[in-house]
């Protein structure tokens, strides 16, 4: 990538090209993108629309990777400081939820690159296109090797805990309510029936959720198929379809979608069994786009697994989670169920609840 940068660089101060944002910035993240295996057309990235928090004004943003990045390139020469801080206007801007605020923003004219990592521990690296290659380690995330502070985990425990509220209650409504205390019921027959359908539901959920982030299949292949081949008519009876397909075989399978064929196979039971889709509400897809935008895997395996139980409390959605977020009163609330992971794998975890 960087030798065929240099090249066109060199081509355009040859040609006196300076207007070359438009013209080549999508093709730059692209390039960029495809030097870690990641296949950009898979990924909705480009020109996210946004506010800026200075004017109130709408624009674009170049490349948005919920949760993961930000992008923006500017023509040949121009300030990349600048562009850093139109970069972070737009994520003030209130456009963007707080859960898909990503982790790194980079900004470039083509040749200088800025990349800027934001969070708990920030730091600024600048670099040209020559130097690309000396700099892979700092530029890992984008294959989804990163490292996440302590502070950011419980952050991010939080806004999971919010996203998942958001899907109980668009399920089954904010009158259904199990204790999470010492009182809760163990049995399920003392549990109601749209509780024990929406635990079902939102545990198969927050597998497909996690696993798209997690490399369990390619990225973000649950998202997609959410935006692009359900709608809030039809997204229960495509669930159903989809669980169907996660728990049949590929070898068993017959003239399924291409979208549908890409899952691959799920064991341990998770998809076993018939699904209730007869509840969903229409605001259950919007609630559900809003957690595929988030990174699960910013969430450690026990607060993943713990999620849903959570998230049935009415004191919990109420306080949007911030009660419950501590991975200490996570592993009370659990009890015997996270007994024994050590060494278990998430998919194992995820099997063990449901």
């Amino acid at each position: 990538m960087a030798l065929a940068w240099r090249t066109r660089i060199d081509g355009w101060r040859e040609t006196g090209q300076t207007h070359t944002e438009k013209s080549f910035a999508q093709q730059f993240w692209s390039d960029l993108l495809r030097s870690f295996e990641i296949i950009p057309e898979r990924i909705d990235l480009f020109e996210r629309d946004a506010t800026r928090a200075s004017t109130g004004g709408n624009g674009y943003i170049d490349f948005f990777w919920s949760g993961v990045a930000l992008g923006e390139a500017k023509s040949l020469g121009r300030n990349l400081d600048a562009a850093f801080e139109q970069a972070l206007d737009y994520l003030r801007g209130g456009s963007i939820g707080q859960h898909e605020w990503p982790k790194y923003v980079i900004v470039t004219d083509f040749e200088t690159i800025r990349l800027d990592r934001l969070g708990d521990e920030p730091w600024t690296l600048r670099f040209t296109i020559d130097e690309l290659a000396d700099h892979m380690d700092q530029l890992l995330f984008l294959a989804g090797y990163e490292t996440i502070t302590k502070a950011e985990e419980e952050e991010a425990s939080i806004q999971a805990a919010r996203l998942m509220a958001g899907i109980f209650t668009a399920m089954a409504g904010d009158d259904i309510d199990i204790d999470v205390s010492d009182d809760a019921p163990t049995n399920q027959e003392d549990e109601d029936l749209a509780t024990q359908e929406a635990s079902v539901l939102m545990t198969r959920l927050l597998f497909l959720l996690y696993g798209d982030d997690a490399g369990l299949w390619e990225s973000d292949l649950f998202h997609r198929w959410v935006e692009f081949d359900t709608t809030a008519d039809n997204l229960g009876p495509q669930l159903s379809a989809l669980f169907n397909v996660l728990n049949t075989p590929e070898t068993r399978r017959k003239n399924l979608p291409d979208t549908l064929a890409r899952f691959p196979y799920v064991n341990g039971g998770i998809f076993d069994g018939t699904s209730a889709s007869t509840f969903l509400t229409d605001n259950m897809r919007d609630a559900l786009l809003a957690a595929c935008r988030f990174r699960w895997t910013h969430i450690s395996p026990a607060i993943f697994g713990a999620m849903f139980q959570l998230v049935k409390s009415k004191e919990a959605r109420r306080g949007d989670g911030e009660h419950y977020t501590s991975e200490t009163n996570i592993l009370k609330t659990l009890g015997p169920y996270v007994s024994g992971w050590s060494g278990t794998t998430v998919t194992e975890q995820v099997s063990s609840i449901a």
